[in-house]
């Protein structure tokens, strides 16, 4: 529906809608956003602006019902709440219409200092042997382009690793204010718990922090799927309960924290040649923070201070260059991935772990030389290792997947020749 036809259809003083999925009209507020109203309190609006709620005994229904038949028939939205990354209005999603009923609050960049800020991003990112703002600044120059134009694009995900108490959330908290102000916990859905996620197309940040998490390679690969689809594609099925899902396209950028420690580490999918470009990681040091940070009054008197600078830190990243060579086609900015948190993910890899078994369970005994059946046989009739080998090569071709990537990263220990029409592995 354009601007004109909006104009056209509307009948009342104020632009009202009807909700296909909350069965209820919508109606603006005073503070410039949209509510739902039930049928009968939508009647009451209507004859407040003037329209009459009764029908003279020559008529078959009164204006106000004829009002909100046509609403109902003409003005129906398939989507109404808040919608990443666009004002409150009509928006137009891959043929639906959704109707975004709270803008976000964005921040109107101002130029200035920002010392505070500019002090804890160099303690947490500049480290001895590497300098990653530029990564990250170039990445938050895009993500908040993206909000403040509301056009969605692709942006990686980036992973925060470090100590406790390192200031990983606080980063977090300062991409949710320049973002506009929402953040929504997607991990439940990430990792397969639930199958609804209409909540998260409520806030532009989605945010992954202090999880519970679910380190087995099964859930890692469902992590892994959803981190490429929500990075990379623009339209996304919204499915809240109890309501047919809808396409939409949400302003979405996604953040993960967590503790450096192996075993929190190891909720992070495997970092096989799909997933890289889509990921980056930051290895992030403690920051001494400029003022007392220990008590929740502290906090919040910190707090205000540091949202005095953020005008002034958006405005330099709208006018931030990212440096030559960092540039990427696909993401405006290319991935960053620390070696150190490169090393430990590939550590916990599937293909790794594979390697290890086969170490344990069978090269004890010489080399190996045979087919991929017979070293699955040998693997699953394990009396110690069997059943863990199971749960690692739990899907069709898991084996092949993971030989060919021993093969490709250790020619020197894994290696396959034809014979006599089958391929044998030799394993060193």
């Amino acid at each position: 529906m354009t601007p004109e036809e909006q104009l056209d259809t509307q009948e009342t003083s104020h632009p009202t809608w009807w909700s296909n999925s909350q069965r209820a009209f919508l109606i603006p507020n005073r503070r410039g956003n949209y509510i739902h109203v039930s049928s009968e309190s939508y009647k009451r609006t209507l004859k407040c602006w003037g329209i009459r709620g009764r029908a003279h005994p020559n008529e078959d229904a009164s204006p106000a019902d004829r009002v909100m038949s046509r609403v109902q028939q003409i003005r129906d939205v398939d989507y109404s709440g808040p919608l990443a990354g666009y004002d409150a209005g009509l928006v137009l999603c891959n043929g639906h219409r959704a109707l975004a009923t709270k803008s976000p609050d964005r921040v109107e960049a101002k130029e200035g200092e920002w010392p505070m800020i500019s002090s804890i991003l160099e303690q947490m990112f500049k480290l001895e042997n590497v300098d990653q703002r530029a990564h990250f600044f170039g990445w938050l120059q895009i993500a908040e382009e993206c909000v403040r134009t509301s056009k969605p694009s692709p942006g990686q995900a980036l992973v925060f690793a470090g100590p406790r108490n390192s200031g990983k959330n606080f980063i977090q908290d300062i991409i949710t204010a320049i973002l506009g102000g929402r953040t929504a916990r997607p991990y439940p859905w990430f990792v397969g718990q639930t199958t609804f996620n209409a909540d998260l197309f409520e806030a532009e940040h989605l945010m992954i922090a202090d999880e519970v998490p679910f380190q087995d390679i099964k859930s890692r690969r469902v992590f892994g799927s959803k981190i490429k689809d929500v990075t990379v594609n623009s339209i996304h099925s919204c499915h809240g309960k109890h309501a047919n899902a809808v396409p939409l396209k949400p302003c979405w950028r996604l953040t993960i924290s967590v503790n450096d420690e192996e075993e929190n580490l190891a909720m992070l999918p495997p970092l096989d040649s799909s997933i890289k470009d889509k990921i980056m990681l930051f290895k992030v040091a403690p920051a001494i923070m400029p003022m007392p940070c220990d008590k929740p009054r502290d906090r919040e008197a910190f707090w205000e201070e540091v949202k005095k600078e953020i005008p002034a830190f958006v405005y330099f990243l709208q006018n931030f260059e990212i440096p030559d060579g960092l540039g990427d086609s696909r993401f405006g900015i290319s991935a960053f991935h620390h070696p150190d948190l490169v090393a430990t993910v590939e550590d916990m890899s599937p293909e790794t772990q594979l390697l290890e078994l086969i170490e344990i369970t069978i090269l004890p005994g010489g080399p190996f030389e045979g087919t991929l059946p017979e070293l699955k046989s040998r693997l699953f009739g394990d009396p110690t290792f069997g059943r863990q080998a199971e749960k690692l090569l739990y899907f069709n071709n898991a084996l092949q997947t993971y030989m060919r990537r021993l093969h490709g990263a250790r020619p020197d220990r894994i290696s396959k020749r034809k014979s006599h029409g089958k391929v044998l592995w030799e394993i060193r």
